[in-house]
């Protein structure tokens, strides 16, 4: 249970935009630290090599996090480490093993620290126990209006963080006064993912007066679980306003208000109907708010000009990294999630920390 020695292999998330899988090595121990899938989808970590682990430690639900878990019989089928949440929609022939959403506990000896990352219903970062502290922070962010994030009160030498956004800066007020103008303009088709900015975009238009909200059966699912169940993972202070949000949304039918729907690329869900119906309509106006996915549905729409893309944050922006690394007082920082194209800028800005993309770290 104590701060021994390790290695981090960064096996695939680090350079450029892909899976997140990462092996930590200690005590004895692997620990996959997430096994992905995309955010091109049937792009999958190469596993090839690393031949068993003693456990995959997942930091939330999203396919880019969990989408490889098909692969786990290559890794000699170990147990699978989640949140309550996240393991609700995991394969049913996994063996589950629960981490708390805050608190302590530990994997397999190895003392671990977790809290809410802002991201996503029943979405964690984790902090090892292992050569001075290590920090794995999975995707989170600091701005969420729905999603609360609690910041590490522990400091860690070593630190593999979401820097999807790179050297990004824009707050997300910003993002709102952006997708408040598309609005205005007539019916407004957003693609989002059900369990994660979904549902906060539409929080956002409701708060702001907006009552014309049309939503597909996911996001209803969804609505419906962040007041029971999944309501662990939120800000405390917005319970009202989802239940009042939850009531007050309408089915998709005709193209009117603000529509939101699932998938967010538009591979397969209500979207994937939808693109085929409207694409050649002159309305709704079709925005993404989110990665838009190499040679799906989504790509084919932004590069006619029928959708555009605007960003809504659900990752942090360069200054919350920089926050967080001084709070850490992290002498060695991983970007994870973005080009290797960012990596002067990241140095830059989080100096004195060592920043790397090394295949291998020493903990």
């Amino acid at each position: 249970m104590g701060n021994g020695s390790g290695s981090l292999r960064l096996v695939s998330g680090v350079g450029a935009k892909g899976p997140a899988c990462f092996l930590l090595e200690t005590a004895g121990r692997r620990l996959m630290l997430d096994l992905g899938e995309g955010p091109p989808p049937g792009l999958f970590p190469n596993v090839d090599g690393i031949g068993a682990v003693d456990a995959v430690v997942l930091s939330h639900g999203h396919k880019d996090h969990v989408g490889g878990l098909s692969l786990l019989p290559r890794l000699g089928n170990p147990p699978v480490y989640a949140t309550g949440i996240v393991a609700r929609g995991l394969l049913k022939d996994a063996e589950v093993r629960l981490l708390p959403v805050g608190g302590h506990g530990d994997i397999l000896g190895i003392a671990i620290e977790t809290g809410r990352n802002g991201h996503a219903p029943g979405g964690i970062w984790l902090r090892f126990a292992v050569g001075g502290g290590f920090i794995y922070s999975g995707d989170i962010s600091a701005e969420s209006l729905l999603y609360a994030y609690d910041p590490p009160a522990m400091t860690a030498a070593t630190a593999l963080l979401d820097c999807s956004y790179g050297s990004y800066e824009q707050p997300i007020a910003s993002c709102w006064d952006k997708l408040a103008a598309f609005a205005e303009r007539g019916p407004l088709l957003l693609p989002v993912p059900a369990n994660g900015r979904g549902p906060e975009i539409a929080l956002a238009f409701f708060r702001h007066g907006c009552s014309d909200i049309y939503v597909d059966e996911a996001m209803q699912t969804a609505l419906r679980r962040l007041i029971n169940s999944d309501g662990i993972s939120l800000h405390a202070s917005i319970i009202d306003d989802i239940k009042r949000l939850a009531d007050a949304v309408k089915p998709i039918d005709d193209p009117r208000g603000i529509m939101l729907a699932a998938s967010a690329d538009g591979t397969s869900g209500v979207t994937r109907d939808l693109f085929a119906e409207w694409q050649k309509a002159a309305e709704p106006a079709i925005v993404f708010t989110g990665y838009v996915n190499p040679t799906t549905p989504a790509d084919r729409l932004v590069k006619s000009g029928r959708a555009q893309f605007m960003r809504w944050n659900v990752h942090p922006r360069l200054s919350d990294t920089v926050a967080l690394v001084r709070s850490l007082q992290a002498k060695t920082v991983i970007p994870a999630f973005c080009d290797r194209a960012q990596l002067p800028a990241l140095a830059a800005a989080l100096a004195p920390a060592r920043v790397t993309m090394d295949a291998s770290i020493e903990l």
